[in-house]
C-alpha cells in the first residue's frame, strides 16, 4: 500500500462512522448483546490503531451474526490497512453483499483493487465512487493513472485537472497533465503544465523540466530548452539519457562542437558506454572531424558488438576518409544486424560507387531510398532522417524529392548547414542559379567554409 493511499486511508475514517445496524438473522438478546460488545471493542481498537485486535472482535462479531455488513467493512478495512489485501477485498465483497452501501465500499475497494493489480476494477470502482464524491482529489489523480496507463488521455486529462481546482501547488499533478498533454501531442499544453509543475514542490522536478525542454525544444525555442536541460542535469546529475538529449539539441542547432563537448562530459562519468561513442561519432562526423569520428565509431563497436548503429557511423565516418573497403566492411558488419537499415544502404551505395561498383551502389541506393522513408515515416520530427533521405534520393538522381526532403530536414534544423549545401548542388544540377544562390547566402553565417565552396560551383555554372 503506498504512503498515499495510507494516508487516505485512514483520513477517511474522520469522514465515515461506523453504526450497528440490524440484522437479518433473529439472535437471541443475549448474542445480540455479546455481538454489540465485540463490536465496541472493535470499534476502539480501530479508533486506536489497533487493527489486528480490531480484525479478531469483529471475527468474533461475524460468528455471531454471519451478514452483518458494518463488522465486514470494517473488518476489511483493516485487513488493507494492514496490507492483507486478498482477505480485504473478501469482506468488502461481503460488505457490500449484505447491504454496506456500494459506493462507500467502492470508496476504499478500489484501492485494494489496485494494490492487486486489477486496474479494471480498481477503475470501476474509482467511477462508481467519483460519482457521489467527485472532488475527492486521491480517488480523482488515481483514476487519471489508470486512464493514463490505459492510453485513454482525454479522461486522463480530465481528471487531473479536476484534482488540480483543489490542488494548486502540487506540482505532481502539473507533472502528470504535461506527462498527458505530450501523449495527446498538445505542446502548448504540455509547455503550460510543465512550466506550472517546476514552479511547485514535487517529487519529479527533473523529469517536469525535461518534459518542458521538450516543449521548448518543439516550438525552437532553443534557448530556453537548454536551460531546462542544464537544470535537469543538475537535479539528476546520474541520468545519462540527459546528456543525450542536450546532445541533440546542439544537433538540431548546427552546434556540432557543443554537441560534441557534453557527450564528453557523460563520458567522464561513464567511460566505457558504447551508446554515448555512438552518439560522439556521428557529432565528429557533421564537425568534419572524421578520424576522431572513426576512432569513436571504433569504441562504440568494441564496447556494443550486438549494436548496429556504431558500424553504420564508421562506414560513414570512413567513406568521409575515403577508406572505401574500410567501409564496405563496416556497413557490411552493420546490415548483418540491420538489413533494411536505410542510412547504411545509402553508406554502402556511396562505398561501391566510389570504387565503381555502379549496380551494387544502384541496389544499394534503392534500398536506402525505402528504409529512410520508413525511417522519417516513424520519426517526422528527427531531421536528419530526411537529410539522408534527400541524400540517398539525390544519389538515385531524383532530384525534386532530393529537395523535397531537405525542405523538411531544414524545417525541423534550419540552421543544419549540410543540408543547405546540397539543396544549393541539387539547385545546380537543375540549372536553377537564383535557388543556388539563396542556399549561398544562408550558409555564409553559417559555414564560411561550405559557402566558399558552393559559391565556386555556382560560378562554374
Amino acid at each position: 500500500m503506498t504512503g498515499t493511499t495510507k494516508r487516505y486511508a485512514l483520513t477517511l475514517l474522520t469522514i465515515l462512522t461506523l453504526s450497528f445496524t440490524a440484522f437479518s438473522q433473529q439472535p437471541s438478546k443475549k448474542d445480540l448483546r455479546r455481538a454489540q460488545y465485540l463490536m465496541k471493542q472493535a470499534e476502539n481498537a480501530f479508533a486506536a490503531k489497533d487493527y489486528r485486535k480490531a480484525i479478531e472482535r469483529y471475527a468474533a462479531a461475524i460468528v455471531i451474526l454471519p451478514r452483518n455488513p458494518n463488522a465486514h467493512y470494517w473488518k476489511g478495512y483493516a485487513h488493507y490497512i494492514l496490507k492483507e489485501f486478498e482477505t480485504a477485498l473478501k469482506e468488502l465483497n461481503a460488505a457490500q453483499e449484505f447491504g454496506y452501501s456500494p459506493v462507500d465500499v467502492a470508496r476504499i475497494r478500489w484501492a485494494v483493487h489496485r494494490e492487486l493489480g486489477n486496474s479494471d476494477a480498481a477503475l470501476s470502482d474509482l467511477e462508481a465512487a467519483l460519482q457521489k464524491f467527485p472532488d475527492d482529489q486521491l480517488m480523482l489523480r488515481s483514476a487519471g493513472d489508470i486512464y493514463f496507463e490505459k492510453k485513454r488521455y482525454k479522461e486522463a486529462l480530465a481528471a487531473y485537472q479536476t484534482a488540480a481546482l483543489g490542488m494548486p501547488n502540487d506540482g505532481d499533478l502539473y507533472f502528470a497533465i504535461a506527462q498527458v498533454q505530450y501523449a495527446l501531442g498538445d505542446v502548448k499544453g504540455q509547455e503550460a503544465a510543465a512550466e506550472v509543475a517546476v514552479s511547485k514542490p514535487g517529487r519529479f522536478p527533473g523529469e517536469a523540466r525535461i518534459l518542458l525542454a521538450d516543449a521548448y525544444r518543439k516550438q525552437k525555442k532553443y534557448d530556453k530548452a537548454a536551460i531546462m536541460y542544464e537544470q535537469a542535469l543538475a537535479s539528476r546529475p546520474d541520468d545519462k539519457s540527459i546528456y543525450h538529449l542536450i546532445g541533440d539539441l546542439y544537433r538540431i542547432q548546427g552546434l556540432f562542437d557543443k554537441a560534441i563537448d557534453i557527450i564528453k562530459r557523460a563520458l567522464r562519468i561513464w567511460p566505457t558506454d558504447g551508446d554515448l561513442f555512438t552518439d560522439i561519432s556521428w557529432y565528429y562526423s557533421l564537425a568534419g572531424q572524421h578520424e576522431n569520428a572513426v576512432q569513436a565509431a571504433l569504441s562504440a563497436t568494441r564496447l556494443r558488438p550486438d549494436k548496429p548503429l556504431g558500424y553504420t557511423n564508421l562506414c560513414r565516418a570512413y567513406n568521409d576518409l575515403g577508406q572505401w573497403q574500410n567501409a564496405l566492411g563496416a556497413c557490411n558488419s552493420a546490415l548483418r544486424l540491420n538489413p533494411n537499415d536505410g542510412e547504411t544502404n545509402f553508406y554502402l551505395g556511396r562505398a561501391y560507387q566510389q570504387l565503381g561498383r555502379q549496380a551494387e551502389a544502384s541496389k544499394a541506393y534503392d534500398r536506402a531510398v525505402a528504409g529512410l522513408l520508413k525511417f522519417t515515416q516513424d520519426n517526422p520530427e528527427y531531421s536528419d532522417g530526411f537529410y539522408l533521405l534527400g541524400n540517398a534520393y539525390f544519389a538515385n538522381n531524383q532530384l525534386e524529392k532530393a529537395l523535397e526532403a531537405y525542405r523538411k530536414c531544414l524545417e525541423l534544423a534550419p540552421k543544419f548547414a549540410r543540408a543547405i549545401y546540397n539543396s544549393g548542388v541539387v539547385y545546380i544540377r537543375l540549372k536553377n542559379k537564383q535557388s543556388a544562390l539563396a542556399q549561398y547566402n544562408a550558409l555564409i553565417p553559417l559555414d564560411k567554409e561550405l559557402a566558399e565552396k558552393l559559391k565556386a560551383a555556382i560560378d562554374g555554372m
